[in-house]
């Protein structure tokens, strides 16, 4: 006679309490999203056959944040998060064929290197957990962050890329939550969109080619609660 198996709810308690804390660690891709100026446009149709033309194309580039979770109960289904952390990146933006002092032309990379605070808040909406432990979930938000770091590529004035020290995104996403005996552990997919232009305008020609810059992320999360 074939038994059936029994599984029981680990941490059955777990969603009937008002408050829960917890940690997490973030692997993102980040990038600009820039938007050319119209000097940069003008200096193309000068010169269709591009032979002296500068291209501004965005780099891909890894980063890294972690912190901490404060999540509040509001109803069966829907919880606030606040998300606070410290994030580290390293943005690149890639000029090909630019001109430099000497008169020449090279391919130019300038790297704004950020340390982020970042302090989401965010609406979560979780399916009912199920008999495996386990439950899918939606989460969006906003995220305001102030960088700390240096918002120069370098030092020389008149060759430098300059952005803004304040940014505001939109973040939306999905995970699963994975309950064990003793914790509760979330992986999570996050989409991050700024809605500010990072770009700020001085005598650069990296700065000039530029109408707007702004941040975009896709971040691997991953929440012990």
């Amino acid at each position: 006679m074939a038994q059936k198996k029994i599984s029981g709810l680990n941490k059955p308690g777990y969603d009937d309490k008002v408050v829960h804390y917890g940690f997490y660690l973030s692997v993102p891709i980040t990038k600009y999203n820039i938007t050319h100026s119209q000097e940069y446009a003008d200096q193309v149709a000068a010169d269709p056959a591009g032979e002296g033309t500068m291209a501004v194309n965005a780099k891909v580039s890894p980063g890294f944040y972690t912190g901490l979770v404060l999540d509040v109960r509001i109803f069966e289904y829907l919880n606030a998060r606040f998300v606070p952390g410290v994030g580290f990146y390293g943005r690149s933006i890639e000029y090909t064929n630019a001109p430099q002092s000497s008169g020449e032309r090279q391919d130019v990379i300038k790297t704004i290197s950020s340390t982020m605070i970042e302090l989401p808040v965010l609406l979560k909406y979780k399916a009912k957990r199920r008999d495996n432990n386990m439950r899918m979930y939606l989460v969006g938000g906003v995220k305001p962050g102030i960088d700390l770091g240096n918002t120069r590529s370098g030092d020389d004035a008149e060759n430098e890329l300059l952005v803004n020290n304040f940014d505001l995104a939109i973040e939306y996403g999905f995970g699963v939550d994975i309950f064990y005996p003793f914790f509760k552990f979330a992986p999570e997919i996050r989409f991050s969109h700024g809605l500010l232009n990072q770009n700020v305008s001085n005598e650069s020609i990296y700065n000039n080619s530029l109408k707007k810059l702004t941040n975009h992320n896709v971040s691997l999360i991953l929440h012990f609660e």
